[in-house]
């Protein structure tokens, strides 16, 4: 099942790099300048959980109904919002250490390569299955590939205690900064509204967070909904992102709360 959620588009789509995430559940494409942060367009796609074996299908499948996906661009990057992920210090790169580590977490998965990028607080290190990637590859020739969390972290920062929660289908990415230094970054399948609550609530306790810390939120959660009910009940620093409205180059974007495009508009590349 492939099914289009979003699909904004500005007048002015020459010479624009193009970014593409591929969730467990979604894919996300949007569009920029070079050196202008400013969105262009966006689209969103909600799908069915993919393996090697369906995944050229399912873009070939997006292609179909994206345009951002068969125009002309710049350049394009890719990033994988995949759960086998670790962030781990800078020197932490030997090649044993890091398969020890991913066994030790996820199991053992010998069809499988690591990859990794650098940040200025860790080392996002991300394993996929050798297909995945290739098939990715095949299909975005001449794409950048990067996970998810590396341009992610490199936006975010506080010199205050904060934690953020981005919010996709089914699954939130939550990380957590004292005096901006990363203490945990994870992305977390959910059910109910109390799922998130109690994990939220956990990793709090866990690392002396105290409980009025800011609770910054974006992404894919509704003002209405009983999930932000519950965590605006119990969670009393919870605020929602909400991005200056010049970060949107078309009126379209008005029609739809600013922090659904998060952390999208934030990504740094």
């Amino acid at each position: 099942m492939l099914q289009k959620t979003y699909s904004i588009y500005s007048d002015d789509l020459n010479n624009v790099q193009l970014f593409v995430e591929a969730g467990k559940n979604h894919i996300a494409c949007w569009c920029k300048k070079e050196n202008d942060g400013k969105i262009r367009a966006f689209e969103f796609f909600l799908c069915d959980a993919y393996n090697a074996e369906n995944l050229e299908q399912l873009f070939d499948n997006t292609r179909l109904y994206s345009r951002l996906l068969t125009m002309p661009v710049t350049d394009t990057h890719f990033f994988w919002n995949n759960p086998e992920v670790l962030c781990l210090p800078k020197q932490k790169s030997d090649e044993s250490f890091l398969e020890a580590n991913f066994d030790l977490m996820f199991g053992h998965a010998p069809d499988s390569k690591i990859f990794s990028s650098a940040t200025e607080e860790c080392m996002v290190v991300w394993r996929l299955n050798n297909k995945l990637q290739h098939i990715a590859q095949q299909c975005f020739r001449g794409a950048v590939f990067n996970h998810q969390y590396s341009p992610l972290l490199s936006s975010l920062q506080s010199k205050e205690n904060v934690f953020y929660l981005f919010f996709y289908p089914h699954y939130f990415t939550i990380t957590a900064l004292k005096a901006n230094r990363l203490q945990f970054m994870q992305t977390v399948n959910y059910n109910t509204p109390e799922d998130v609550l109690y994990f939220v609530m956990n990793v709090c306790k866990q690392y002396d967070f105290e409980k009025t810390v800011n609770i910054f939120c974006g992404g894919y959660i509704d003002e209405r909904s009983k999930l932000y009910d519950a965590l605006y009940q119990y969670l009393e620093g919870l605020q929602l992102i909400k991005p200056d409205s010049s970060m949107f180059t078309s009126d379209e974007f008005k029609e739809y709360s600013g922090h659904y495009f998060l952390p999208y508009i934030n990504y740094v590349v």
